[in-house]
């Protein structure tokens, strides 16, 4: 080996052994606070389009740019906060792009549709944590649409 090439493998090691002691040294970048929630936020409801036309026919509520729309249910206006959901009564996962589009939520909740409204649900004790009425023009009119109707449920079991 000549001294040259011996100088090169030096400077080669030593320049690796800097970049790996930068490496190793370098703050930990830090990662992004993300919380997740049990609660439908106002960013869950700007996911969702109103009034629009897909493939010729208007659609009152869905997402445009993934071609979704939003079929109503019977019984989305009886899914309330604190309901615990009967048996008989389905709790299947809302569409997996709704679910992808929508900010974190606990991981034990899950995310289910009834027509035009979304529940959070506890899917081990059945109970609605929250929900978000899609009729709604805004996102704060969709909490007092839930409050309403909550408020009319609790009227009808009391006059039961």
């Amino acid at each position: 080996m000549t001294s040259e090439m011996i100088v090169s493998a030096c400077v080669s090691a030593c320049a690796a052994s800097i970049a790996g002691l930068a490496v190793i040294l370098q703050p930990a970048l830090p990662g992004p606070n993300v919380k997740a929630v049990d609660y439908f936020q106002e960013a869950d409801y700007a996911v969702f389009d109103h009034d629009f036309d897909l493939k010729g026919r208007n659609c009152e509520v869905g997402i445009q740019k993934k071609g979704i729309c939003l079929a109503g249910s019977p019984i989305e206006d009886r899914i309330v906060p604190g309901m615990i959901l009967p048996a008989q009564m389905p709790a299947t996962s809302a569409e997996f792009a709704i679910i992808l589009e929508a900010p974190l939520k606990k991981t034990e909740l899950q995310t289910v549709r009834f027509g035009h409204r979304l529940a959070l649900l506890n899917p081990k004790t059945r109970k609605v944590i929250d929900v978000m009425d899609l009729d709604a023009q805004s996102f704060a009119e969709a909490q007092d649409v839930n409050r309403e109707k909550a408020d009319i449920m609790d009227t009808d079991d009391q006059t039961t």
